[in-house]
């Protein structure tokens, strides 16, 4: 009797410590936005569509060279850059592109103002 409620007792810290904190976590962020993280480290792509358009998940490490490049393989100029805001050329057109760090420091949602650039491909 008493190694059962030792055994549950374990069983109820294990789900106090471990479970209830990766589920709050799940929910903070997002099922699919989990998915993206993990898909964004598993394979070679560095930008990926998030579910919201004109939204774009990318690791914080060298984002602004990761944008620059993408936008430079994509026809656009780099102009100049006031904060977090980005502003390309092309054409005539303008692109602003926003980059905002989310859920901790590993990851920046780049948003493309009026969705002119798709950065997923």
């Amino acid at each position: 009797m008493k190694r059962r409620k030792i055994g549950l007792t374990f069983v109820g810290l294990a789900f106090i410590f471990l479970i209830i904190p990766a589920g709050l976590y799940i929910n903070n962020i997002g099922w699919n936005n989990l998915k993206l993280i993990y898909e964004l480290n598993k394979n070679e792509r560095s930008i990926l569509q998030m579910e919201t358009e004109g939204e774009y998940l990318t690791k914080a490490t060298n984002q602004a060279e990761i944008l620059k490049e993408k936008m430079k393989s994509l026809g656009w100029t780099f102009v100049g850059q006031e904060g977090s805001g980005y502003f390309f050329e092309k054409k005539g057109q303008e692109s602003i592109i926003t980059a905002k760090q989310i859920w901790n420091r590993h990851y920046v949602v780049y948003k493309v103002k009026d969705n002119i650039v798709d950065l997923s491909h």
